[in-house]
């Protein structure tokens, strides 16, 4: 590709993306056609709550750039490339929406370890808030997470932290035929073995428990169930932020957390004592 092509090729995706971020009457256009739909002039019109004139003059200017169409019976819907286009523009505005929202939480934590690919999906996180800890309800994050977990009926974390009580809960649920999965780090594991019951341990991992140990330590610790996720981060002065942890209820919230559990238990061993 010589230098006047790639210019050429430039100038297309400046295009493209002025005349979706930079009118909102475009974008909500294209944004109505999305998932196949074929609507009128009139239709569009009255969705977007734009004049007929202006949204002619609007759907040529997408038309222009192939992210727009019009069948025999004048109805328009969006082209391939615009299906695709409107659709990685909403992911982008998507993540956007998230990091803005909580915009100190992305800041001040170590994502290092979270592999770029999930980075990419961070706007599945959208619909999260932050709950934070402060002076007067030091334990406010610990007591929200033990209040939602007796409520799973299935749970999947990862731990490169250690808290006693949550080994004796965890053991509990079981008890209950709750399944649990762990990916937790050597010395998680070994201060788990050390003051967790043996036999109660046991009991647990010939039941619904199934523990794996990964060598070498996540950034984040978080647990993902059927109704919520929650995520903490290490901070890059490598302590654990226990102060802020972002929660979700969203399904979007859900399937990220799973896969980056998914990510880590590739990278683990499962434990049998």
């Amino acid at each position: 590709m010589n230098d006047t092509e790639t210019k050429v090729d430039k100038r297309g995706v400046h295009e493209i993306l002025r005349l979706l971020a930079c009118s909102d009457l475009r974008k909500n256009l294209a944004e109505t056609l999305r998932d196949g739909k074929k609507l009128t002039l009139s239709e569009l019109s009255e969705h977007v709550g734009a004049s007929s004139p202006a949204a002619v003059h609007a759907l040529r200017e997408l038309g222009k750039e192939n992210l727009i169409q019009q069948d025999e019976k004048r109805n328009y819907s969006l082209t391939n490339i615009g299906e695709i286009v409107v659709r990685k523009l909403e992911e982008i505005n998507q993540t956007i929406l998230a990091l803005s929202k909580e915009r100190q939480f992305w800041l001040e934590h170590d994502l290092s370890d979270v592999p770029k690919n999930m980075l990419d999906k961070l706007g599945c996180l959208a619909d999260s808030t932050v709950l934070t800890s402060t002076p007067s309800d030091l334990f406010k994050n610990f007591s929200t997470f033990y209040t939602l977990l007796g409520n799973a009926n299935e749970i999947y974390g990862v731990s490169p932290i250690f808290i006693e009580d949550y080994t004796n809960q965890f053991i509990k649920l079981v008890a209950k035929n709750i399944e649990i999965e762990l990916i937790v780090t050597p010395d998680v594991l070994d201060a788990i073995l050390r003051t967790a019951d043996r036999t109660d341990l046991q009991n647990a991992l010939d039941g619904s428990l199934k523990i794996f140990k990964i060598e070498r330590r996540p950034s984040a610790a978080f647990t993902v169930t059927d109704y919520f996720f929650m995520l903490g981060f290490f901070r890059p002065d490598m302590n654990y932020d226990w102060s802020n942890e972002l929660l979700s209820y969203s399904p979007d919230a859900m399937e990220w957390g799973r896969k980056l559990f998914a990510y880590y238990v590739k990278q683990s061993e499962r434990v049998i004592l």
